[in-house]
């Protein structure tokens, strides 16, 4: 096998396990919630009131690859490209459906 036709299967191997995220856990997007909350001063968001976030985050069609960035950065994910319009209205709708929790 040639080297560039070798790179290009290694490549192609890497891009589809990168898609291939697993769906985070409630308590790790919660953990991501509530961090990305305490690095703002104008957010005050109680731990119950992240956890009902998550929940509802983790109840969407957003894909697991979506998801996965949440859950490793809420303030700046990396999502699919395809959902990019999709995230703010999910998030805004969970803190709705959770702001008088808590």
């Amino acid at each position: 096998m040639s080297r560039i036709r070798m790179t290009a299967v290694l490549i192609g191997a890497v891009l589809v396990l990168a898609a291939c995220a697993d769906r985070p856990t409630a308590a790790e997007l919660t953990e991501s919630i509530v961090r990305a909350a305490e690095d703002d001063p104008t957010i005050s968001l109680s731990e119950d009131q992240a956890a009902c976030i998550a929940q509802h985050l983790l109840e969407t069609e957003l894909s697991d690859t979506t998801m996965s960035g949440l859950a490793e950065n809420f303030n700046e994910p990396e999502v699919l490209s395809a959902e990019v319009g999709r995230v703010t209205p999910a998030v805004s709708e969970a803190a709705a459906a959770c702001v008088s929790q808590g």
